[in-house]
């Protein structure tokens, strides 16, 4: 594995250390830092600030290991294994969402976002969707999405992972035999 990628885990590994015990937003980078074993030089060489480590953390652990083969068919087990990471590293995950509400909020808003818009294309292959209802429903979905992991996290992730994808998914089912009404013109957006 390249030193650089070793580094970062290291860096990450320090801020997830120090979120077991401190609210992330009073956590320096001088501490994160110290905790891995480098120096502030080191950090800002592979980080801008600790919220691009921030993202990298959620982006790596989260993000990436379930979006490669992504689809309608296993995207309950993708949801499942990002709340059951989540839920491993439980007192990190809880401390960002409650310390960094709001980028934590826009990151989830982007990624989701995007991961929806992908669906859209696919389910509405004759373009019916304008622009304006795309980014409506994209956004309406995502905020639905982000909103529930978060308040999951924020009330300690009480509600078991495969139940909160089972819901999910019956969400799913019930939206996607709304959107095929809607692309065979019984119902209207």
């Amino acid at each position: 594995m390249a030193e650089s990628i070793l580094t970062k885990q290291a860096i990450a590994h320090s801020l997830k250390a120090l979120s077991q015990d401190k609210p992330f937003d009073k956590i320096s980078v001088g501490e994160i830092a110290d905790n891995a074993n480098i120096n502030r030089q080191t950090f800002y060489y592979h980080f801008p600030d600790k919220f691009s480590l921030l993202k990298w953390i959620y982006m790596n652990d989260l993000l990436l290991p379930n979006l490669s083969d992504l689809s309608f068919d296993n995207w309950d087990t993708k949801f499942y294994n990002v709340m059951k990471a989540m839920e491993n590293d439980k007192p990190f995950y809880i401390n960002t969402i409650m310390h960094a509400e709001d980028y934590i909020r826009q990151y989830m808003l982007s990624n989701s976002e995007s991961i929806i818009n992908r669906a859209i294309d696919l389910l509405d292959d004759n373009s019916r969707v304008s622009a304006e209802e795309r980014t409506f429903i994209s956004r309406f979905f995502s905020h639905g999405i982000c909103g529930m992991i978060m308040e999951w996290a924020t009330g300690g992730m009480q509600i078991d992972c495969e139940l909160m994808s089972k819901y999910m998914k019956n969400m799913l089912i019930s939206c996607e035999n709304a959107a095929f009404r809607y692309k065979n013109g019984e119902l209207n957006v």
